[in-house]
């Protein structure tokens, strides 16, 4: 994303059938193993094929509670009974966790929605991939 041209796609639209459908599986799956929200790898994918940098960070952003409830159930239930987990866990899930971060995201969404449309499309995608190189570093660390 940081090197291509902001009209960069591999295609226009979305892959359909078998492709269509493993990919959806491929990032919910690997988002759920990295511990990251699957809009964060919708969005590069989206912006590949045909979406608007700006389109596609709304639209991954959209669907990420449909990415993150699947992925929190298989998490309480690979996590049920599990008695070493903190308190205030039901299986992987801590619920201070959600308690704490739900608010703050919500009030800070709306000023990350300013500051994307306040970004020229080749500014966005650089600050985009920033952002996922960053993870990235962090992960391997």
């Amino acid at each position: 994303m940081a090197l291509t041209r902001p009209d960069f796609k591999v295609r226009d639209g979305l892959p359909t059938g078998v492709l269509g459908a493993s990919s959806g599986f491929g990032i919910g799956g690997l988002s759920a193993m990295m511990g990251i929200g699957g809009g964060t790898l919708c969005v590069p994918y989206f912006n590949a094929f045909g979406f608007p940098v700006h389109r596609a960070v709304g639209t991954a952003a959209a669907i990420g509670l449909i990415i993150a409830l699947p992925a929190a159930i298989g998490f309480i239930i690979s996590g049920w009974g599990i008695a070493a987990l903190p308190q205030a866990s039901v299986g992987h899930v801590n619920l201070l966790g959600l308690v704490l971060i739900a608010p703050f995201t919500t009030l800070t969404a709306p000023l990350g929605v300013m500051l994307a449309h306040k970004l020229s499309p080749r500014a966005l995608k650089r600050t985009f991939a920033f952002f996922l190189f960053a993870t990235a570093a962090r992960m391997f660390f």
